[in-house]
């Protein structure tokens, strides 16, 4: 049953979270003070503005910025999150706007056709950086995905992480390397004093593997040191056999 909240009520409620990510609208001129500006990023991408009949993955959930907003769109949402739900302004977010988006403790690496099903949209966005292998990250996205893909990372090319922790640009290392498919491994904390921050690639590399992995990328989006990546699936049997085999599922 729908429950309304006071204004004073959401304020409290959304003041109980310590820290928020996304900034969300959770009532009339009420917005969650997130570090990322979620309406500005959301608006980078071409996402359909009906998706009644939809069923969508959001894997990285954190607050559910795009989860919610997938759903107010007509969206069947399943968020999942290394995190519980209660530990990211998720839980809040979902009651105070009485959502009924599915969420789910897990690791991208639990995720499985066979006991998620597949999906007509899947995002992962800001996540793939911070994975130890981002290569079986895509397969399993390609695995359970059956239309549009849609990835958001950082990137090299006009942040090349250099030994004195400073930022260059790779035309400015040499003009060849941004055509030149590439990735930047981050040992210990090096990319902003956070060791869950593992690898970076250049666009050209990124684009690459979501090809080797059955994406078609239709769409990129440069925004300074990160990038947009819209895709959607495509079929090769020769790279699919090859995949299977590589990864011993031949």
């Amino acid at each position: 049953m729908r429950k309304n909240f006071s204004r004073e009520e959401i304020v409290e409620k959304m003041e109980s979270v310590p820290a928020w990510y996304h900034r969300i609208e959770l009532a009339p001129g009420v917005v969650t003070p997130g570090i990322n500006d979620s309406p500005t990023y959301f608006s980078l991408f071409e996402f359909p503005e009906d998706c009644s009949g939809l069923r969508v993955l959001d894997i990285g959930t954190r607050d559910g910025y795009f989860a919610f907003e997938f759903e107010r769109r007509g969206a069947d949402v399943l968020a999942v999150d290394y995190f519980p739900a209660h530990r990211t302004g998720f839980a809040v977010a979902a009651e105070l706007l009485n959502s009924k988006v599915v969420h789910q403790q897990a690791n991208i690496y639990d995720i499985s056709e066979k006991t998620h099903g597949t999906f007509d949209v899947v995002l992962m966005l800001g996540l793939i950086y911070h994975l130890p292998d981002p290569m079986l990250a895509l397969d399993i996205c390609r695995r359970v995905c059956r239309d549009r893909f849609y990835l958001e990372t950082q990137v090299i090319d006009r942040a090349f992480l250099k030994q004195d922790g400073t930022m260059t640009s790779l035309a400015e290392l040499h003009p060849e390397l941004s055509e030149t498919p590439l990735m930047q491994f981050y040992p210990n904390n090096a990319l902003n004093n956070d060791f869950t921050n593992y690898w970076a690639p250049n666009e050209t590399c990124m684009q690459r593997m979501l090809e080797e992995n059955l994406f078609q990328v239709d769409r990129i989006v440069s925004n300074g040191p990160r990038a947009v990546f819209e895709c959607h699936v495509r079929s090769d049997g020769a790279l699919e056999k090859f995949n299977k085999l590589s990864r011993g599922l031949a």
